[in-house]
C-alpha cells in the first residue's frame, strides 16, 4: 500500500529454519517493491506485529526517496 512517499508492506515469515537469512529475505521483499522511474525506497521502520498461526507478521515502512542526486 502506497500513502504519498511511504509504501507499508505486511511480510509474514512462515517458517524460520537454521539457513535462515533474515537480510537475506527482507532485501527479497524489497525488491519486490514497484517504484516510478527515478524513485529508490529506503526503511524507515520494520514493525514486528507478533505471531500469528506460527507465522511471524512484520510491517515493512519504505520512504520513497528521488534516486536523482
Amino acid at each position: 500500500m502506497r500513502i504519498n512517499n511511504q509504501i507499508v508492506i505486511e511480510w509474514t515469515i512462515a517458517r524460520v529454519h537454521e539457513n535462515f537469512s533474515f537480510a537475506k529475505s527482507l532485501d527479497n521483499v524489497l525488491n519486490t517493491v514497484s517504484l516510478n522511474e527515478g524513485e529508490k525506497v529506503e526503511i524507515h521502520q520494520l514493525v514486528n506485529v507478533g505471531e500469528f498461526n506460527n507465522e511471524k507478521v512484520y510491517l515493512i515502512i519504505l520512504n520513497v526517496i528521488s534516486s536523482k542526486e
